[in-house]
């Protein structure tokens, strides 16, 4: 497990400090830094584009905001999504619509190169990441 992390194969975006669990990838700071005071022009389609990734893991229960303790929970925020080359939270459309998160810059050009439309991520492609950049077992049936 711990060698295969070392090679992975999606980029993380959005693994903030403050949120738990990280899966090994490293932290990208604090929220607190990432956070906009206003959005950039096509932010709804960003959002959009996190929204509708392809889902390869679960997590179950809820979050508070870790930016507004009074905020909605998240129900199942740290659940996984992908595009096949990059890798994200549930939760971090939330967070990229609400404070208008500054994301990478690498990230933002791939969603404006595929017209704000994820890729179809074969079934092959997901059970590779999550073998073997999230470390999950596929031996559970």
């Amino acid at each position: 497990m711990g060698s295969a992390r070392s090679e992975r194969t999606v980029r993380p975006v959005g693994f903030f400090a403050e949120f738990q669990p990280g899966w090994g990838f490293p932290i990208e700071g604090s929220i607190t830094d990432a956070v906009r005071g206003s959005a950039v022009a096509d932010e709804s389609r960003v959002v959009s584009y996190l929204r509708r990734g392809a889902w390869i893991w679960a997590e179950m229960g809820a979050e508070r905001d870790v930016l507004n303790p009074e905020g909605p929970t998240l129900v199942s925020a740290g659940s996984l999504y992908t595009d096949g080359a990059w890798v994200w939270r549930e939760d971090l459309p939330y967070y990229s619509a609400t404070y208008h998160l500054a994301l990478p810059d690498d990230f933002v050009a791939r969603v404006r190169a595929l017209d704000y439309s994820p890729p179809v991520v074969p079934e092959s492609r997901l059970i590779e990441i999550a073998t073997r950049d999230l470390g999950i077992s596929m031996d559970q049936a």
